[in-house]
């Protein structure tokens, strides 16, 4: 409310002067005597009819009756506690008989707002005489000492302030304190911020893991739904490509082809031939730029940790071609493969295939490990055309020669032979008559 709403309601209460009722107190005596009767517009110092106990009673207010009290233990120590420091001892009051009042005897005294200590050991506090008089400390002034009661007269119960416990916490300043209830221990914790049972962190985590899960299914059953027309084109023209000799077409065709046969579980009209067409254009698009030969001529040139450096950065993983028979088997006298090919020198290859002498550097294929024999387990003699993928060409020691490794798991049986036809290879070469015993290869 503004400076001009105070002033225009500080008018209107100087206009209009309230009409003051007859006002009732309603008060008890230190020994429990009600006394009710009509308020003056003096204080009134009255002597409880019943006990002679003084009662205080306050004057009429001029100001309208503001309705019932509500309690309010809080404001009214605060209040007290304020008004206690401004007491000033003026001495003490005559106390006057009451002219029409009513004495009733309180059920109960009023409970105080601070803590009554009721010591039942009066010589505690102070030493009598013999006669039974009290005899006040000896430090005490005059002025301090209690005035002897009427005989006849109960003692009023004294009444001393309450000590703060030494180890008890003060209050904080600015803080509201709370009554502890009697008879009981009454501890009060911080109560922390109730959370709600879902976040909207989860909520949008759980929605988004949703979105996603429906997408996935959605893009996995579509794909799923075509993986037999995706099967059917690498048949139909994947293949046609490979023995035309396109590898790069039949190899696009055909390794999509065999993961939607593999997803399908080989429920597919030529699965197999899809397999094999796709493993062989795996290797045709991938062959080695140099033959075994030539391979061979630069790695006895180059210094051995060059070269299998160059071999790792080049080489390594590259397609070959083989097309010979098994000369020996593990059973044999060699306790290895061995076919009828041997790596020699391009210059020399020649002479020797003439009928020449073996020359001096020459490198044979080493078929240990190698699981496309140990699984076909072919005999001596038998006409194979397979390929796979180089692991290394270096010189043993042990045999004083040259050896090509070969990667364990990457052989396969050639079974398209028109893209070797395409490759150069004479169709002769494909199925060579099986050589008599005893002759050089």
């Amino acid at each position: 409310m503004g400076l001009f709403g105070r002033a225009r309601n500080l008018i209107k209460g100087l206009a209009t002067t309230p009409e003051v009722g007859i006002q009732h107190f309603n008060v008890v005596c230190p020994l429990g005597h009600r006394v009710r009767g009509q308020r003056t517009e003096g204080y009134q110092a009255l002597r409880c009819p019943a006990c002679g106990e003084g009662v205080f009673v306050l004057p009429a207010s001029p100001l309208p009756d503001p309705g019932p009290r509500l309690s309010s233990p809080s404001g009214r120590r605060n209040v007290e506690s304020g008004a206690t420091s401004r007491v000033v001892e003026e001495g003490p009051i005559e106390l006057h008989d009451p002219g029409e009042v009513t004495v009733e005897i309180a059920d109960a005294l009023p409970h105080p707002d601070a803590e009554i200590s009721w010591e039942d050991d009066a010589p505690s506090r102070s030493a009598r005489t013999p006669d039974g008089a009290a005899e006040p400390p000896a430090d005490a002034s005059p002025s301090k000492v209690a005035r002897a009661r009427p005989a006849g007269r109960p003692p009023r119960p004294s009444v001393r302030p309450v000590e703060p416990e030494p180890d008890r916490d003060p209050t904080p300043k600015g803080s509201r304190r709370r009554e502890v209830p009697q008879g009981g221990v009454v501890e009060v914790g911080v109560r922390g911020r109730r959370r709600s049972g879902v976040r909207p962190l989860q909520v949008f985590a759980i929605v988004a893991l949703l979105v996603v899960g429906t997408v996935v299914y959605r893009v996995w059953s579509t794909r799923r739904q075509g993986l037999p027309q995706v099967a059917a084109l690498g048949r139909d023209e994947g293949i046609p490509a490979l023995e035309a000799g396109d590898f790069d077409k039949a190899y696009q065709l055909l390794a999509p082809a065999k993961q939607a046969v593999e997803a399908l579980g080989g429920e597919v009209e030529g699965a197999d031939r899809i397999r094999q067409a796709a493993d062989e254009a795996s290797l045709y698009v991938g062959l080695a730029a140099a033959g075994l030969e030539e391979l061979l001529d630069e790695a006895a040139r180059t210094n051995p940790k060059s070269w299998a450096s160059r071999f790792d950065d080049q080489h390594r993983g590259r397609g070959v071609l083989f097309d010979s028979r098994i000369r020996s088997t593990p059973d044999g006298p060699e306790g290895r493969y061995e076919i009828d090919y041997v790596v020699l020198p391009t210059e020399d290859a020649g002479s020797f295939r003439a009928g020449g002498s073996r020359p001096e550097r020459s490198a044979r294929i080493d078929f240990r490990d190698f699981e496309l024999f140990a699984l076909a387990k072919p005999q001596v003699g038998d006409h194979v055309v397979f390929g796979a993928r180089l692991a290394a060409i270096e010189f043993d020691a042990g045999s004083n020669a040259w050896v090509v490794r070969l990667e364990p798991r990457s052989g396969l049986f050639v079974q398209f032979h028109e893209a070797l036809a395409s490759l150069g290879w004479p169709e002769a070469a494909l199925s060579p008559p099986t050589p008599e015993p005893g002759d050089e290869p």
